[in-house]
């Protein structure tokens, strides 16, 4: 399947490429790419693909020139633009791939996907105006169809406050795949925001024994624990979080409320003024330590 005449044309090569890729072997593919562009070098299509291999490839410097030259190349051509916003995201550059999805998203306005994955990073960015009107077009284009655009769906729900229609997109995402993690733990949280703590405590384990380093699902444990009135378990998991990240203000923080409930106030003033203090600490975070402690100060 690697061999090829000199005859070749760009066409073909590049459909060979493409195959390669897709059956994995993308180190073929990238050759087959590379021969394609010594007859095609200015080709939009095959410069995207290539970006598209090196990226499997983890060669995200060679990536984004690649998907650059494409650009340059055919500057109305959408995909290298996507492309380029995937690739911000994996070598975390927020803010390049907010960049790069607008841009794309002024060219292919109805691509669901991509307007979720920019109304993701808008909510990161603290950019909530933004993310709502991002998450209300993604509503309009995905169909719940299988378990991951079911869950995106639910996710731009529960971001708007729509808890309701958010848990039945995740359960409806269930339906699809009972063991998509993914749903699990957003169902899970949907559960928390509706105050039915017990039933995120068992959906929050269940995701814990089937993926056991899921990111944030154990912190949500915490929460949840804490609000279901049981803060010495929340402590519990808390302290086993900051010893392995001893200074995460999160943590610091969820702890410090924890401790407040269980009558350790002196314990909940030091993680409160640890939040505060913490050059790492966001902005929204410090101000919930100052609430608290405030709060503390008036009891």
């Amino acid at each position: 399947m690697g061999s090829f005449s000199d005859g070749d044309s760009a066409e073909i090569l590049n459909a060979c490429g493409f195959r390669l890729l897709a059956s994995g072997e993308s180190t073929e593919a990238v050759g087959c790419f590379e021969r394609a562009l010594k007859l095609a070098p200015a080709n939009p299509v095959i410069l995207n693909n290539l970006g598209n291999a090196l990226i499997k490839l983890e060669r995200y410097d060679e990536a984004r020139e690649a998907y650059q030259k494409a650009i340059n190349a055919k500057l109305d051509y959408p995909k290298p633009y996507a492309n380029l916003a995937l690739l911000y995201q994996l070598t975390d550059q927020p803010e390049n791939a907010i960049a790069a999805y607008e841009v794309y998203l002024s060219k292919a306005p109805n691509d669901g996907e991509a307007q979720h994955n920019l109304g993701l990073l808008y909510m990161n960015a603290g950019r909530r105006e933004d993310a709502t009107i991002a998450f209300a077009a993604a509503a309009t284009l995905l169909q719940p169809g299988d378990a991951e655009s079911a869950t995106n769906l639910g996710v731009g729900h529960f971001f708007r406050g729509e808890y309701d229609r958010a848990l039945q997109l995740f359960e409806a995402a269930l339906a699809f795949d009972d063991s998509y993690v993914q749903a699990r733990y957003h169902l899970a949280v949907a559960l928390l925001h509706l105050g039915r703590c017990r039933e995120s405590i068992a959906a929050l384990e269940t995701v814990m024994a089937m993926s056991p380093d899921y990111p944030q699902a154990k912190s949500a444990l915490g929460v949840a624990y804490n609000t279901a009135h049981e803060p010495v378990k929340a402590i519990s998991i808390f302290e086993e979080l900051l010893a392995v990240q001893p200074r995460d203000p999160g943590h610091l923080l969820n702890l410090g409320y924890a401790c407040h409930d269980a009558g350790f106030v002196e314990r909940a003033v030091e993680c409160f003024e640890q939040v505060v203090a913490s050059e790492t600490s966001a902005d929204h975070l410090r101000r919930k330590a100052r609430k608290a402690l405030e709060d503390l100060h008036h009891e």
